[in-house]
């Protein structure tokens, strides 16, 4: 039976959504990582060039095996070696100097705002149409979150930090659905991880820091697992757009939580399971939402 455009469509937003998915896992293993890269005496700026670099070196080879060429033209590769320098290099360092300054449960509630804010850009410049599940999906996601953490007195600068990172990350998605269409996600994937192991890279010597070597097991881990996020996401991006992208990706959340418990012995409370089995309430309602293509004027 041949199958007709709606099944070939619905088909391929579940296989968006599965990729989502995969790169959100991959991306809640970063805080085991990072946590125990903190406890080998790591600090943030060169233990993430150090991540980008693994993260970069995996990519290349990847691509490498698989006999494909990642040069996309000096306009089009600068534009997303921008996109990893600017986009995701500066999100991960204010992401992970929030942690060095505020509670993770403060830095994680502020920062998983992100999807928000990634929608409403979206809708804003038209990359996407107002929907009411995908309303229902985000109001899903974000009230898991905020059952999951509660705020406590803090200082600002660690809130502050976060929120810049919810908004660069927002950013950072838009940027990816816009540059990297009709690219392959490995190759968009490639240079955004250059171009953010060459801006923090270009920080840590200009600091004169170093990465300890009981560090480098678990920096890595950091590298290996964001190549598989970086490469799913991108693939999801070009299939189910950023905004749905984003709200899937809350999975990370649950996904951190998971790993925390059986690695980190932290405790599984009531509100944790409620709010991620919010989170993933939120992940059936996005499926049965089909994404519309945009008239080629409004998506340019």
């Amino acid at each position: 039976m041949t199958e007709t455009y709606g099944q070939a469509s619905a088909r391929s937003d579940l296989i968006g959504i599965g990729l989502a998915i995969v790169g959100a896992v991959a991306f809640g293993t970063l805080a085991i990582f990072a946590k125990q890269a903190y406890a080998a005496g790591a600090e943030a700026v060169p233990l993430l060039a150090f991540r980008f670099a693994i993260t970069s070196v995996v990519l290349v080879a990847f691509n490498g095996v698989r006999r494909r060429s990642i040069w996309l033209g000096r306009g089009r590769t600068g534009r997303l070696l921008l996109l990893g320098a600017v986009g995701y290099g500066l999100e991960s360092a204010l992401f992970f100097l929030a942690l060095e300054r505020a509670p993770a449960s403060v830095v994680g509630l502020v920062f998983y705002s992100y999807p928000i804010w990634t929608t409403l850009l979206a809708i804003a410049l038209k990359l996407e149409r107002f929907d009411p599940r995908l309303a229902i999906a985000l109001l899903l996601g974000v009230a898991g979150v905020g059952s999951i953490f509660s705020f406590t007195a803090t200082p600002p600068a660690g809130p502050l930090l976060a929120l810049g990172a919810a908004v660069v990350v927002a950013l950072f998605y838009i940027g990816a659905q816009i540059l990297s269409s009709g690219t392959p996600p490995a190759t968009a994937a490639t240079w955004t991880a250059v171009g953010a192991g060459l801006s923090l890279g270009a920080v840590a010597l200009v600091q004169g820091s170093g990465l300890p070597s009981a560090a480098r097991v678990p920096a890595a881990g950091l590298g290996a697992a964001t190549a598989i996020a970086f490469i799913t996401t991108y693939a999801a991006i070009g299939r189910i757009g950023s905004s749905r992208t984003s709200i899937a990706n809350m999975m990370e959340l649950v996904t951190t939580i998971t790993l925390a418990t059986i690695f980190l012995a932290e405790d599984l409370t009531i509100r944790l399971v409620i709010g991620a089995t919010l989170v993933l309430l939120a992940i059936p309602v996005l499926a049965t939402k089909k994404r519309e293509a945009l008239p080629a004027a409004d998506a340019a």
